[in-house]
């Protein structure tokens, strides 16, 4: 069964969601995702979403480590 309304969101913005990343640089990809870079809210496409993303979850799991466990009684 085909589907039809796949994409369908994307038509609406402007260039289709499609332009430069203002992470990676890369041209005419999809970008889809807001992340807030250096306190702007900005789109940027699917490959530095997921590496920000990343970078957060291992500062927290660091961050959690560093911390002392609470003694033991």
């Amino acid at each position: 069964m085909s589907k039809a309304h796949r994409g369908a969101g994307i038509v609406k913005e402007a260039n289709h969601g499609r332009g430069t990343c203002p992470i990676c640089k890369r041209t005419e990809t999809k970008l889809l995702y807001e992340q807030t870079v250096d306190g702007n809210k900005v789109k940027v496409c699917k490959v530095c979403d997921a590496h920000i993303k990343n970078v957060a979850a291992k500062a927290g799991k660091s961050a959690k480590a560093a911390a002392p466990a609470p003694a033991a009684q």
